[in-house]
């Protein structure tokens, strides 16, 4: 070893790099190459290795590690040195985690779905983990939802109350095992425990508390399980009964229940995903993944009105015991918390907020550090549509193209994510809900500050983020933070900060245009509408609107979104008379409108108020054609009219419909008419099928909105266009958006690390304001 041609050499590897194994990766490579030294982890979620030895035998360990580097692992850079050989070490070791004051270049992973060889030990009757439920290994488990701060080590994480029985401690210690400095090794001696409570907090003794869930589940009972990032309010997925229970307890009527099946097989059952949705299924991520159903094995109660279903498969070793004891094909697997607020995460508040919708309570003795509900995703075309990024996916980083500078962004406020970016690294937090209370807003405030902490920024950020609205709590909590932190503030327009996070994910130059397709429910526009069809040329620094769907009058605001026959109303009042629209809404108003037919008199006043709020909403438009149809009259949850109006477009056939979009060039800008269409579908309802009408519906939205765009680039010169918004997580309209663009020969660019709706705006405030101020 200490001959002319040997060598040290000091390796530091960023990216995912802590909590996968990744030190005793090293160690085995280290001792494969016969090399000597020490791997460490570093206060800023790097690796850092020091190796002494031949330099053949150090430059193949250095090779080595991008080649070989554990599947869960994702290195962002190796950065390596050779120094003159010192002879200074004796053996290679794992040395203790260097606490580093100096900002993250990368982070810790985030939750890892159970692995194949945890669940062999799990079925293992002779070993140590023979159906523990809480089974890891350096490979699988929770990260993100257990750690307090870095380096990611045991005394850091929730684990810290349960010490290492003399078994674990061996293979914790041995680098030849899988659990070798495995931070969440535990076993049935001397791990958490599983326990099971009736309502009023009284525990239930039982030999096996799986056995005993089960059989409540199959007496239809609703049963809290708490997990890893929160609590689920479990039940089965094949009664009609049980499922009508807990829509009642939740209040939630319609509003699609996501489920869990034990494996890919059994979803095959009762629905019929593709092999890309497949694929997401099986990912160590373990998404909620929309796919088809068919008829027959659950209940129709699960997603009424809808052509697809949520489905995951089990992430913990105690999703795996339920199933085990349960033998059924699926369970709802809900969110368990009260209407508008976070998911419970603590025993004690399960007991108390839940106690009136849980009849019994299976729960665990091990905190959850970070709350985190499970991610929801959707395939479009091969390529990941993401509506909810959280589980799974926090908080690994989204690259962007802005290399300097700290910000903080609270989004806006439904599905809500916020963000810390640091020098070209967007974290988005956890998903939020809806940020609306005070509660909700307390909650994105400490997941803001949680990121900080984990990424140890100890300066005060350049900027603030957040939306132009000035009625979003966000708004607000940004002026707090503001405040708190001596830190200016930079507003985005809504629909500008979503072409920019599209921009920002596929590394489109700040100072680089984009043709910007943005169609959502709402945004605050610039000249006080509510905008939500729009066309922009954008860059990081300004925006231009350039086409926009035909405004139509809103009376009664929000009021609109929530009973969308009034928008079907207020938009015919240019093209009907007051009497004409009375005749043709005659026999729908009493089931339409809460107040019959004294509110549609209002809607036709207020409507023809030339002071009426306007939207060029593109989700308005859409529920519009749900209540003519007679799909729903009241939307009790984001989203509705549009998504039954789209799986009703899936049974239909949009060229049935001979009507071409209409678009005009008014006062500087591109616009697709609207009003004109709705009068032919009114006047010509009963010649089509309702399913061709919802089809076409969908191409008349994209055709036309694509075509203003297309034109756009063509008469600026630029050939790249943007989509983004809520409304583009629907297959037909994005498919058909794209196509139009591709045949032109332009590049269509869209969110897939980042959610396409409100969730990813934080990324665009983030990169908006960080142009604004660095």
């Amino acid at each position: 070893m200490g001959s002319p041609g040997s060598v040290e050499a000091e390796v530091h590897v960023t990216g995912r790099v802590q909590g996968v194994g990744f030190r005793p990766f090293i160690y085995r490579l280290a001792v494969r190459y016969g090399l000597r030294g020490y791997v460490i982890n570093l206060g800023d979620a790097g690796v850092e290795a020091v190796v002494e030895g031949p330099r053949e035998s150090v430059e193949s360990f250095v090779k080595s590690i991008q080649a070989e580097s554990p599947p869960v692992s994702e290195i962002t850079k190796v950065h390596f040195a050779y120094r003159p050989y010192r002879n200074r070490f004796k053996k290679f070791v794992i040395d203790k985690s260097r606490n580093g004051k100096q900002s993250a270049s990368g982070i810790f992973p985030p939750d890892i779905g159970i692995c194949p060889e945890c669940l062999m030990d799990m079925e293992d009757p002779n070993g140590r983990w023979f159906e523990y439920p809480f089974t890891t290994c350096a490979w699988c488990g929770p990260r993100f939802t257990g750690v307090r701060s870095l380096p990611y080590d045991r005394e850091r994480t929730h684990m810290d109350e349960f010490p290492m029985c003399k078994a674990c401690e061996g293979d914790y210690k041995n680098p030849l095992d899988r659990r070798f400095d495995a931070q969440g090794i535990t076993c049935s001696s001397c791990g958490p425990r599983m326990s099971l409570y009736d309502s009023s907090g009284e525990e239930i003794r039982a030999g096996d508390v799986f056995a005993e869930a089960a059989r409540l589940l199959n007496e239809e009972n609703i049963v809290a399980v708490k997990g890893i990032g929160g609590i689920h309010l479990a039940a089965l997925a094949t009664d009609d009964g049980i499922v009508a229970k807990l829509r009642a307890r939740k209040n939630r009527p319609y509003q699609p229940f996501a489920l869990m099946a034990p494996d890919l097989n059994t979803v095959k059952s009762f629905a019929t995903p593709d092999v890309f949705e497949s694929r997401a299924l099986m990912s160590w991520q373990k998404p909620i993944v929309l796919v088809k159903m068919r008829g027959g094995v659950i209940s129709d109660l699960i997603a009424p009105g809808l052509s697809r279903v949520g489905v995951m498969l089990p992430y913990t070793g105690i999703q795996v015991m339920l199933f085990k004891r349960l033998m059924a094909p699926a369970l709802v697997m809900t969110s368990g918390n009260m209407a508008g607020l976070p998911m419970a995460i603590n025993n004690e508040a399960a007991l108390s907020q839940l106690r009136s919708i849980a009849d019994y309570f299976l729960l665990h003795n091990r905190k959850i550090v970070n709350r985190c509900d499970d991610s929801l995703v959707r395939i479009n075309d091969g390529q990941v549509a993401f509506i909810r990024r959280s589980r799974g996916y926090v908080p690994d980083p989204i690259d962007i193209p802005l290399k300097k500078g700290v910000s903080f962004a609270v989004g806006t406020e439904q599905s809500n994510a916020a963000a810390v970016t640091l020098d070209g690294k967007c974290y988005q937090t956890q998903y939020l809900g809806e940020t609306i209370n005070l509660e909700t807003l307390d909650y994105e405030k400490n997941a803001i500050y949680k990121m900080r902490d984990l990424l140890k920024i100890t300066r005060n950020p350049d900027v603030i983020a957040c939306d132009q609205h000035p009625s979003y709590m966000t708004s607000q909590l940004a002026e707090v933070i503001s405040q708190e932190t001596g830190s200016q503030i930079a507003k985005s327009q809504h629909h500008h900060a979503h072409t920019v996070s599209v921009c920002a994910e596929n590394d489109v130059k700040p100072d680089e245009y984009v043709v910007g397709i943005a169609l959502d429910g709402a945004g605050y526009g610039s000249d006080g509408a509510i905008w939500g069809g729009e066309v922009l040329i954008s860059s990081y620094f300004n925006f231009k609107r350039v086409g926009q769907l035909e405004y139509l009058p809103m009376p009664g605001g929000d009021l609109c979104a929530f009973y969308p026959f009034r928008m079907l109303i207020s938009g015919l009042t240019t093209v009907f008379s007051d009497d004409e629209i009375r005749d043709i809404t005659k026999y729908h108003i009493e089931e339409a409108l809460p107040k019959g037919h004294r509110e549609l008199e209002l809607i036709l006043r207020q409507s023809r108020n030339l002071n009426v709020l306007k939207t060029s909403s593109s989700g308005r438009l859409l529920d519009s054609v749900a209540s003519l149809l007679g799909l729903t009259y009241v939307r009790t949850y984001e989203g509705e009219p549009a998504m039954r109006l789209e799986s009703l477009s899936e049974l239909g056939d949009a060229n049935r419909v001979n009507y071409k979009p209409e678009i005009i060039f008014n006062k500087g800008k591109y616009e697709l008419k609207t009003q004109n269409m709705l009068k032919y579908l009114i006047e010509n309802k009963n010649i089509f099928k309702n399913e061709d009408i919802a089809a076409f519906v969908h191409k008349y939205l994209a055709i036309g909105m694509s075509t203003i765009a297309i034109n756009v680039a063509r008469e600026e010169g630029i050939n790249t266009i943007s989509l983004s918004g809520g409304v583009l997580v629907n297959k037909s309209i994005s498919s058909q958006i794209i196509h139009n663009i591709e045949s032109q020969g332009l590049k269509a660019i869209t969110n897939n690390k980042t959610p396409i709706g409100d969730g990813g705006t934080a990324l665009g405030q983030s990169c908006i304001a960080l142009a604004s101020v660095i």
